[in-house]
């Protein structure tokens, strides 16, 4: 593949002197704390559109971002899939919908979904680093805010119906989805729905990893890596020069098979195997939102309001395979049969931003509160039910001083932590737990000459410990755990630089990006050398960490065949350790993505070449991981029906090379291996 480097490269080389620019699209922060061009915002604010995000089979949250610098994706699997920004991951990166958290059961598995679906969405804005503060509590590296339109803020002045469908190779598997939106009697109503259904993944021959002397059917697919998702959403909003309210109900019902569970184990001498057994993760979500903005005429400019209910459920449960008549079972092999394990969260929150703004300062205050209650019941009941409140005091403030502009913001969190502990013997022990913290972040941006500008943010983030890290005890087969969790966790406390040249000379753009991350009691999970109920025992301690790293872009564009070519090459590289220099397990491996997009009146051509390093700085316990290539490529084409652009196929190929790929960043890189390759086909029409 080092060929393919040298072109990309001399492409690079001449490319500037071939350069016709053009005018870039501008991307939009629609944000409540922050809005305008993404361009003219200090803090590394990413915004990723809908047509990003569709151009190839994307199965989850995670992979749809994980192309873009600083972020990959923690995986179980093709239907599960948690961002990861800068080498964290967890309760450090919050997911938020329109500007709220995602307050689902995601938290407390690696394997569990986010409940968020990406049909009808207009963009993802990612934010890197702690200046993420303005949006979240504890988001020490970053968040990542899905932006939907089920609630218009602006009078839909046309009807349109929007449908789409998606097929897949790797995986049989199909999706469609159907969007309404319309004005009727004054009031905006949107409606959608999202069907998507995906059996077993292929993988390449090889993949899997056998444990030593184990003898196993060598399979070209994953067994129970499929996955079933219906979700549907309807909105109703009302707008006019006053400002705007809606109100919107959202439902979504996923079945994930559980690709590996961790508690497979051999069978009593003379005893069948148990190999038509299945584990399944049924997940049901519905969310309640209501929200709005006033204008108001005086010291303060208007009123954004935000209200939101949520339920969440994820039951995990033992099937036999349909169609399978279980043989009689031979005395003294009986076991003890598994019931099912029940993982939910109840939320709500509200949230109140007043915009103070004048002539000269942009000014924004935030009140936020939200009630958290979170249980896991049945047979790996790991932790008691518990009750979370978080309070929050928050300022936001924007100005341009002689050249320099200036982005600030400071938060104040109160928040709760009610749990108990179940000890071996005895009755529960409970907890009633505060933790007070104060956040800031400051960036200044300026113009060092015409061509370079550079952004300096600086920042200091508390994170309480999460209920998990609190009051988890028990057997959790997912990371083969029985974690312990402690109630004398302190706060994390994190002091974070980041620092950015950006360079433009006649439309060659190159992007450098430091960051350094000083973790005080960095909160994890420590092996020990003892065994209960068959896993090791693995506590939650705290240590002081550090995060360091880079990222860099170069890209241009130029004319070439009636139309457009932008060519980019970007690196990242993350590096984790403890004070003692030994490694933070689950760190991102460096990589280098190359890529280019070719446009051409309604023809849209995108091939990436994504080369990831293998990881060898890995913690104690920890196994090293390969590094791989992955080829990806996107054509599409629109077509004028009934007006502009109606008709939209596309073509796209993951991973065409057939790659045998790891994640190290998955708990499961070694059973549940990336899919190989993939090539679908889409359609989307609009009436």
């Amino acid at each position: 593949m080092k060929f393919i480097y040298i072109f990309f490269t001399a492409l690079l080389a001449v490319s500037n002197f071939l350069l016709a620019q053009e005018d870039t699209e501008e991307l939009i922060v629609t944000s409540a704390f922050i809005e305008g061009d993404a361009s003219s915002i200090n803090n590394p604010i990413h915004v990723v559109g809908y047509a990003e995000v569709s151009k190839r089979g994307i199965s989850n949250l995670g992979e749809s971002i994980d192309s873009l610098l600083g972020v990959s994706n923690q995986d179980f699997g093709a239907s599960v899939g948690q961002p990861i920004i800068r080498g964290m991951s967890g309760n450090r990166v919050k997911v938020l919908n329109n500007g709220l958290v995602v307050r689902d059961v995601a938290y407390m598995g690696a394997d569990h979904p986010i409940e968020i679906d990406l049909n009808a969405i207009e963009q993802i804005e990612i934010v890197k680093g702690p200046s993420s503060i303005l949006y979240s509590n504890g988001a020490i590296g970053g968040i990542v805010n899905v932006v939907d339109k089920t609630i218009a803020k602006e009078d839909i002045l046309k009807t349109s119906i929007n449908v789409g469908f998606e097929s897949q190779s790797v995986n049989d598997g199909d999706s469609y989805n159907i969007n309404l939106s319309s004005n009727v009697s004054g009031f905006n109503i949107f409606l959608s729905h999202l069907d998507k259904n995906l059996d077993n993944f292929d993988i390449p021959d090889e993949a899997v990893i056998h444990e030593p002397g184990h003898t196993e059917e060598e399979k070209s697919f994953l067994p129970n890596s499929d996955s079933k998702l219906a979700a549907s959403r309807a909105g109703l909003s009302k707008t006019g020069d006053w400002g705007y309210y809606g109100i919107s109900f959202v439902n979504s019902d996923q079945l994930n098979g559980v690709p590996f569970h961790g508690e497979e184990h051999e069978p009593k001498q003379g005893c069948p195997a148990h190999e038509e057994e299945r584990i399944f993760a049924s997940t049901n979500s519905s969310v309640i939102n209501v929200e709005g903005k006033r204008l108001l005429d005086g010291p303060i400019n208007d009123i954004v309001y935000f209200f939101r209910e949520t339920d969440s459920l994820l039951t995990e449960q033992h099937l036999e395979e349909e169609g399978h008549k279980e043989d009689p079972v031979p005395a003294g092999c009986e076991e003890e049969e598994e019931g099912p394990t029940t993982f939910t969260n109840n939320a709500e929150e509200v949230q109140l931003i007043f915009d103070i703004s004048n002539d000269s300062l942009e000014q924004k205050v935030v009140f936020n509160y939200a009630d958290q209650e979170s249980s896991v019941i049945g047979s790996e009941a790991f932790m008691e039910p518990t009750d979370s409140t978080e309070t929050t005091i928050g300022y936001y403030l924007g100005t341009s001083l002689n050249e320099i502009d200036v982005d600030f913001g400071i938060r104040f969190d109160e928040i709760n932590r009610k749990g108990s502990i179940k000890p071996a013997t005895g009755n529960a022990v409970a907890h009633d737990l505060d933790f007070d913290g104060l956040s800031y972040s400051a960036s200044f941006g300026t113009s060092l000459t015409d061509n370079i500008s550079a952004v300096l943010g600086l920042s200091a983030v508390e994170r309480a410990p999460s209920p998990t890290e609190l009051f988890m005890n028990g057997k959790h087969l997912v990371i083969q755990r029985y974690e312990i969790g402690s109630v004398a966790l302190n706060t994390e406390e994190s002091q974070n630089i980041d620092l950015q040249f950006n360079f433009d000379v006649n439309g060659f753009e190159i992007s450098a990006l430091y960051f350094k991350n000083d973790i005080d009691n960095y909160i994890y999970l420590l092996d020990t050398a003892t065994k209960k109920e068959e896993v090791l025992i693995a506590n939650h301690s705290q240590r002081d960490a550090e995060f360091e790293g880079y990222e860099l872009s170069i890209g241009s564009s130029f004319d070439l065949y009636q139309g457009e070519l932008a060519v980019s090459i970007g690196t990242d590289s993350v590096e984790g350790k403890f004070t003692d220099g030994t490694f933070i397990p689950r760190i991102t491996p460096s990589r280098f993505i190359y890529s280019f997009e070719y446009a051409q009146d309604d023809l849209l051509i995108d091939v990436s070449l994504t080369d990831v390093d293998s990881q060898s700085d890995v913690a104690s316990g920890e196994s090293v991981t390969n590094g791989f290539e992955l080829l990806d490529l996107s054509v599409s084409k629109s077509f004028d029906l009934y007006g502009e652009e109606d008709l939209t196929l596309g073509i796209f190929g993951t991973n065409l090379l057939d790659e045998i790929a790891r994640n190290h960043n998955s708990y499961v890189k070694n059973e549940v291996p990336l899919a190989g390759r993939n090539i679908g086909l889409r359609f989307n029409l609009s009436l």
